[in-house]
């Protein structure tokens, strides 16, 4: 979720009006301050820091904007998104024709019915 300029701008509003200040008072620093502390309160709900100080967004959609925004490959972003439980990052990997052929081969290849795997793992005395 990026924020819009007058998404920030009201946001900014409402902080003065909080402050009893006028944005048209502020210097350009204190300006600039005040919109990076909006960003941050938002942020904060978007992603979090790890203990390896990688960024931790909540949803896909959130890491991809931010790896897009950022303009760099996703190796070189320390973050990634956590979904049921576990960590996805994009690849640098770039599909080529013979991989996306491959990858549809694959799709169209018949999958073993869940029951099936679970009776012939149970038949080798994997409990399950």
């Amino acid at each position: 979720m990026l924020l819009t300029v007058s998404e920030v701008t009201e946001m900014a509003k409402l902080k003065t009006k909080e402050e009893k200040r006028k944005v048209a008072d502020m210097t350009v620093d204190e300006l600039a301050e005040l919109v990076r502390q909006i960003l941050r309160e938002e942020l904060k709900f978007l992603c979090s820091i790890d203990d390896e100080g990688n960024l931790v967004f909540g949803c896909e959609e959130a890491y991809a904007r931010y790896v897009e925004l950022l303009g760099k490959k996703p190796s070189e972003v320390k973050a990634y998104w956590v979904e049921g439980g576990m960590k996805f990052r994009y690849s640098d990997d770039e599909v080529t024709p013979e991989l996306a052929k491959e990858l549809d081969e694959a799709k169209q290849e018949p999958s073993v019915p869940e029951e099936k795997v679970l009776a012939e793992l149970r038949k080798i005395g994997v409990s399950v």
